[in-house]
């Protein structure tokens, strides 16, 4: 079992706050604390607050009336794409290309996040990628590519 640094857990949970948001199903940060509590996650009502207004979380009513958590859908706003900008900049420490590979180190424990990240991030040229422990191996179409994903990983770490 890892031991994950506090910037991880909360970009853990705001991806999981994310999906439960997007299945359109929550109407109350209680009813969100308490699914939350459920799957192991436990949280305070402050923290819960900070993290859905970080990942840009808004109430809306829909046709019958209710009010229900939405997540902004526009590119700039998106907050499954905000989480994962948010997750480069904090964890890849280097971006590497070898031929048609990308090598990106990271922080300890956190190669998973990012592969997951670079996967919601839906760049054009990538073939595969394999998450360890602190690399993930990225492996794109061609050299061409290859430089074009390393350039865009890049871009999100400043």
């Amino acid at each position: 079992m890892y031991i994950y640094t506090m910037g991880k857990s909360t970009i853990q949970r705001q991806k999981i706050i994310a999906d439960l948001i997007d299945e359109g199903k929550i109407t109350s940060q209680n009813q969100l604390k308490g699914i939350l509590n459920k799957k192991g996650i436990p949280i305070t009502q402050a923290t819960l607050s900070r993290d859905l207004s970080e990942i840009g979380a808004t109430k809306k009513r829909n046709s019958n009336n209710d009010l229900k958590y939405i997540l902004p859908k526009d590119d700039i706003n998106n907050a499954q794409k905000s989480i994962s900008r948010k997750a480069l900049k904090d964890f890849v420490l280097s971006v590497e290309v070898v031929s048609n590979q990308i090598i990106v180190k990271t922080t300890t424990a956190a190669a998973q996040v990012v592969a997951e990240s670079i996967d919601n991030l839906f760049f054009e040229g990538i073939a595969a990628s394999i998450a360890g422990d602190n690399v993930v191996l990225i492996i794109s179409y061609g050299n061409k590519e290859a430089l074009g994903i390393s350039k865009l990983i890049d871009s999100y770490l400043n």
